[in-house]
């Protein structure tokens, strides 16, 4: 038989079961509050995604670390400033909470109105609008790979620039003109090989077409990346070339390289950049101001491929 002080504690037992059902059941038990999920729209100046791999690998990494939902965006032409304006108001229009900007055209985007952040990834060092920005000197990095041409090439090797005139971004031009000022200055001889419209992979038949040896510099990944398809198949063309050069990392371009059809690439640590930009747009929606941020360019060739400081650079670990 339970004594009385046994019955109270058996009830008082039951109580407490009781009691804690309820809480279980109900949001009486005090829960970690929900994080917000940001929306942020990333919106850049080219017509293919796959030049942004290993910068969407930094963007998504972030994304999982700070509650971003990234809502990635191409555009129908490469370079068209008009539409990505409509884009950025369009996304406006839909609710997003920020932006991510690769311009088009620095111009004219930079002069949008918009009443949400926006982070613009800047293809020079000069000021720009915004609520922050990461800086890509493209001038630097046209020159830097410009001097590197000059140290390998032959003295007497003129460079034959492939370009798209058409098509051209801020970034491509600013490269550019970068390299052209080296090679300038330096006495160089060049000449400007533009895409044909009616063939987009025209460029390296009419320089193939030149009574000289020469050296290539592409102005932009897609026409590095077909001049260095065109090199491997055609052994004629392959043969009056002392050096492809240009800028990118794609996957293509880096089995170019390391196949030796590309002499030397300047790239940039695309991953960072991704992940910095989803970061800098999370700060200033908490509040806090975002940090000018300025990336640095490097000149690979086939042999740094497989130095492990690059490794990590070109195949960053998802």
């Amino acid at each position: 038989m339970i004594s009385k002080g046994g019955r109270w504690l058996v009830i008082s037992y039951v109580a407490f079961l009781v009691i804690l059902f309820l809480m279980c059941s109900t949001d009486l038990i005090i829960r970690e509050p929900e994080r917000e999920i940001y929306q942020i729209a990333v919106i850049i100046e080219d017509d293919r995604s796959d030049n942004y791999s290993n910068f969407r690998k930094g963007m998504d990494q972030a994304a999982m670390e700070f509650n971003v939902d990234v809502h990635f965006i191409t555009l129908y032409e490469k370079a068209d400033a008009d539409q990505q304006v409509e884009l950025m108001e369009r996304e406006q229009q839909d609710g997003v909470e920020a932006m991510i900007v690769v311009p088009a055209d620095t111009e004219q985007v930079y002069g949008v109105q918009t009443n949400v952040p926006v982070i613009f990834l800047r293809p020079d060092t000069a000021t720009a609008a915004g609520s922050g920005s990461i800086a890509i000197a493209y001038d630097e990095m046209g020159s830097r790979l410009a001097h590197e041409m000059l140290d390998e090439i032959p003295a007497d090797c003129p460079v034959v620039i492939l370009t798209d005139p058409g098509k051209q971004s801020s970034q491509e031009r600013l490269f550019l003109e970068g390299a052209r000022k080296v090679l300038a200055d330096n006495g160089r001889k060049t000449e400007e090989v533009t895409r044909d419209e009616k063939n987009d992979s025209g460029v390296v038949p009419e320089a193939a077409g030149l009574q000289e040896k020469v050296a290539l510099l592409a102005g932009n990944p897609e026409i590095l990346t077909e001049t260095a398809g065109l090199l491997g198949d055609y052994a004629e063309a392959a043969a009056g070339v002392c050096g492809l050069y240009g800028r990118g990392a794609t996957v293509p371009i880096l089995n170019a390289l390391d196949r030796g059809y590309i002499s030397g690439i300047c790239v940039t640590d695309d991953y960072s950049i991704g992940y910095i930009s989803v970061r800098e747009a999370v700060r200033v929606l908490e509040g806090t101001e975002s940090s000018p941020v300025t990336v640095e360019s490097y000149y690979i060739e086939k042999e740094d491929l497989r130095k492990p400081a690059f490794e990590k650079l070109l195949f960053p670990i998802e």
